[in-house]
């Protein structure tokens, strides 16, 4: 009787045991989330408890309860806003664990195809946690900027367009101080010093780049452009850019008119000398090195070249200029393009 008793203790010992054990493998161990690719993202925008994260269409669960209890027992109670990644296939444990790593995941976001701040503004306020009146409202604060290091009327002067890697919830503090990084980066000691060579400042020559980049989309012309601009600033003459006369439309412009060349915007080269208040877009490094490494010449006029070519033709005087003109608008005529 004693041994059967003793049998019977260990058999119940032994089914405890392994109900724990499986309970716990069930409740921490196996997979719970739904994640239909090799992994998937969760957006949390404001703190939600770990009830309500269940609403959210990004994050699914197999079993509600036993993340609810897992959950309970870890002491997880609130979501922090955050971007969350998540693998397939991963536990209550697992997923408890990205939750409260704080929502780190990052998000690769290309800045090479706006032109100004403000359309910068709408792409990281789509695409991260703050909106783009956020971001707007960061880029015009000047004690912001301050903390930075960077001036207010310079501030488009250090975005440099590439591919970057954004925590999703980042601040605008975070986001200039990391533009403020990279533009620093490009200043080398050897392009400082041809910045002094030329008397121009590093805002200066970025300014003077953005005109260029959008002149043309030939870098092979791009040296010869800048070394005209230059030339025009050297003498005094108004570099007369049609791009800066038509900076601050809404729509992309195919044909130049005269109210724009008369338009009382502050980037209008045609009523304003010298350089604009501040770049027309964000040049690339490549435009800025034309600056740097203007071609020397004594070309002060450029017109497009007719036949949609993107290049341009050169001339020293305004007749020879004014012939190019009348070709080029000749051949606009004769496309239709207004």
């Amino acid at each position: 009787m004693k041994k059967n008793r003793i049998r019977i203790f260990i058999a119940l010992t032994i089914t405890c045991i392994a109900l724990l054990v499986s309970g716990y493998y069930i409740l921490f161990k196996s997979s719970n989330l739904v994640c239909p690719n090799e992994f998937c993202f969760c957006e949390v925008r404001s703190a939600t408890d770990v009830n309500s994260v269940l609403q959210q269409a990004c994050f699914q669960v197999t079993n509600k309860t036993s993340w609810q209890l897992a959950a309970r027992i870890k002491e997880l109670r609130i979501v922090k806003p955050g971007r969350y990644k998540f693998n397939r296939g991963i536990s209550n444990n697992e997923i408890i664990r990205v939750f409260r790593s704080g929502g780190e995941a990052t998000v690769a976001l290309r800045i090479d195809d706006v032109a100004r701040l403000e359309e910068l503004a709408g792409k990281l306020g789509k695409n991260l946690l703050h909106d783009s009146v956020y971001f707007m409202e960061s880029f015009m604060n000047d004690s912001m900027l301050a903390l930075s290091g960077i001036e207010t009327p310079h501030v488009a002067c250090i975005i440099r367009p590439n591919t970057y890697e954004f925590y999703w919830n980042m601040s605008a503090e975070s986001f200039l101080k990391k533009m403020k990084s990279e533009s620093d980066k490009l200043w080398t000691p050897e392009r400082v010093q041809s910045c002094s060579r030329m008397s121009l400042s590093r805002e200066e020559v970025v300014i003077l780049a953005s005109i260029v980049k959008a002149e043309t989309g030939s870098l092979d012309e791009a040296p010869k452009i800048a070394g005209l601009y230059l030339n025009r600033l050297r003498s005094g003459i108004p570099l007369q850019s049609d791009p800066t006369a038509i900076f601050g439309k809404k729509t992309i412009a195919q044909r130049v008119y005269l109210s724009d060349l008369e338009s009382d915007n502050p980037y209008n080269t045609y009523r304003f000398s010298g350089l604009p208040p501040g770049p027309i877009n964000f040049p690339e490094t490549r435009y800025i090195d034309a600056v740097l490494e203007a071609e020397e010449h004594t070309y002060i006029y450029m017109c497009a070249e007719p036949g949609g070519t993107g290049k341009h033709r050169f001339s020293q005087t305004l007749a020879e200029h004014e012939k190019n003109r009348r070709q080029y608008i000749a051949w606009l005529d004769k496309q239709g393009i207004r």
